[in-house]
């Protein structure tokens, strides 16, 4: 989730490099090149010979190390940045992602978020990720108005709307209201649809709902419209191969399992889905060499 425009042709100045403006000036253009370890290293030398040289460039070379996929010294820079530049929502918005990211329970992280929708109360993405790190901590209702808040901030069409109704249903759901949440869910797939791309995660989510409250009927017609836009959505195979096997057809639920097991690519949680349902039904229908295959996968992670 970016929260900088990075990507910008900027002219050179090959007469005063060292001044600030052209040291910034030449990492815009190396990162529009694509030359992101020349960026890095002009950002690297400029902070280091001045730490007071403003937010931006902490925030280009956090992006910078993201691109080389060096995410440790991504949040390096954004934290050096925060411990600089306190109250900058921006800093304090992209190091609460990062580390929200591989660290959901993180409370370093909500503190992050939540400085950051104070110091930029009008920008809808701090809400959003706010809102996201507590739906993660079973802080349901702060979760909800946190998302209610990026809602009435960002416009129709804009794609966090479909997220924002998605994690307000998920929400809802934790504190056992299902007809809030099925109105948000409503909302979200209503706004997915709209979308160029539809966002089969969040369609997804309102499928388990369904699940939940006993309606196999209504949530596999949404799984085939999912599968419709997103062929390759190895959860929607996962949903389906379920609903198959719970009506006892295991041999087509096997074949679904295995689609969603080669597109789970490398989710954790998505490869022990797919493995345990893949040993259940291999054990059910009698293939105990391919359980056993999964089984030990299961055991070995």
């Amino acid at each position: 989730m970016p929260v900088w425009i990075l990507l910008l042709w900027l002219a050179l100045a090959q007469n005063s490099l060292d001044s600030p403006d052209a040291t910034l000036q030449a990492a815009r253009t190396y990162i529009a090149q694509g030359n992101f370890v020349q960026a890095a290293e002009i950002l690297d030398r400029a902070l280091d010979a001045n730490t007071d040289a403003g937010s931006e460039p902490y925030l280009m070379l956090s992006e910078c190390r993201l691109r080389l996929d060096q995410k440790e010294k991504a949040l390096e820079a954004v934290e050096r940045g925060v411990k600089r530049y306190p109250t900058s929502g921006p800093l304090l918005k992209a190091a609460g992602v990062l580390i929200l990211q591989d660290h959901s329970d993180s409370q370093r992280a909500g503190e992050l978020l939540e400085r950051a929708t104070k110091a930029m109360p009008q920008d809808p993405g701090a809400h959003y990720a706010y809102g996201l790190w507590a739906l993660f901590n079973h802080r349901e209702e702060i979760a909800i108005a946190a998302e209610r808040r990026a809602l009435a901030l960002s416009s129709a069409g804009d794609p966090i709307q479909v997220q924002a109704w998605t994690f307000i249903g998920v929400a809802e759901d934790a504190l056992k209201r299902p007809q809030r949440a099925e109105t948000a869910f409503r909302t979200a797939l209503a706004a997915n649809r709209k979308l160029p791309n539809p966002n089969p995660g969040a369609a997804i989510e309102f499928v388990m709902f369904l699940t939940r409250q006993s309606r196999q009927g209504e949530a596999q017609k949404l799984v085939d419209e999912i599968l419709k836009f997103a062929p390759d959505f190895g959860p929607a195979h996962l949903e389906r191969a379920r609903y198959l096997s719970a009506q006892g057809d295991l041999e087509p639920a096997l074949a679904e399992g295995k689609i969603a097991l080669d597109q789970a690519g490398s989710d954790p949680k998505s490869l022990r889905a797919a493995h345990a349902f893949l040993a259940k039904t291999c054990f059910a229908l009698g293939r105990m060499d391919e359980a056993t295959i999964h089984q030990s996968w299961i055991e070995s992670h």
